[in-house]
């Protein structure tokens, strides 16, 4: 089973400073996240993978700001968050129905430069929902593992996968296990090196 797959374009991107952290005393480095639920996901089920997913960096060191960027209520204001993402702190995940160029056995792809870098990252609903009824796994906890997969590859950049923990290239029994069990996390070495990259922003601001 491949969880993701790294697509390689070329673009560029900018980057802001974070608001308000200056007066914090050695805060965490945080993270915004446009959401577009183009799949319809559940709005009950779509907040607790989110809760999922901020458990999973916050064990790693990093804070989530989710911003729901598409409503299926068309009269809500658009929230200014939603402009285009901006760099490593500032990104976007996209939740998609289906791959129609990828196989059943992808979950998910991060687009990445030719560098390494990226903002963007889709989830395909489908193959995460097929995982939910062949192992009898948590919807939320699984969609939720998925989301922090994928945003992972836009923080650690390429060749992020890993022979344990949340960046495996392939689940199986085991990691399912240890998703119902809220053990499948980052490595110490890859919370390092999100801390790292996005301090590393923030400085140069």
């Amino acid at each position: 089973m491949n969880l993701g797959i790294r697509t390689c374009f070329v673009f560029s991107f900018l980057t802001i400073a974070f608001p308000g952290l200056a007066n914090e005393p050695n805060p965490k480095p945080q993270v915004i996240i446009n959401v577009y639920n183009d799949a319809q996901v559940l709005e009950k089920v779509l907040a607790q993978a989110e809760q999922e997913a901020t458990r999973i960096f916050r064990q790693a060191g990093v804070d989530n700001v989710w911003v729901e960027c598409q409503s299926l209520k068309p009269d809500l204001k658009r929230k200014p968050e939603c402009d285009s993402p901006a760099g490593p702190w500032h990104l976007a995940l996209r939740i998609v129905p289906w791959s129609s160029k990828l196989r059943d056995s992808v979950f998910g792809t991060a687009f990445l430069s030719v560098e390494g870098e990226g903002t963007y990252s889709d989830v395909f609903y489908d193959a995460v929902q097929k995982l939910h009824k062949d192992w009898h796994a948590s919807l939320a906890g699984v969609l939720g593992h998925v989301m922090a997969h994928e945003v992972g590859h836009l923080l650690l950049g390429t060749n992020a996968h890993s022979p344990t923990g949340i960046m495996r290239l392939s689940w199986q029994g085991r990691e399912l296990r240890s998703i119902s069990m809220g053990t499948l996390l980052f490595t110490s070495e890859q919370a390092g090196s999100m801390q790292a990259k996005l301090f590393s922003v923030r400085a140069r601001k």
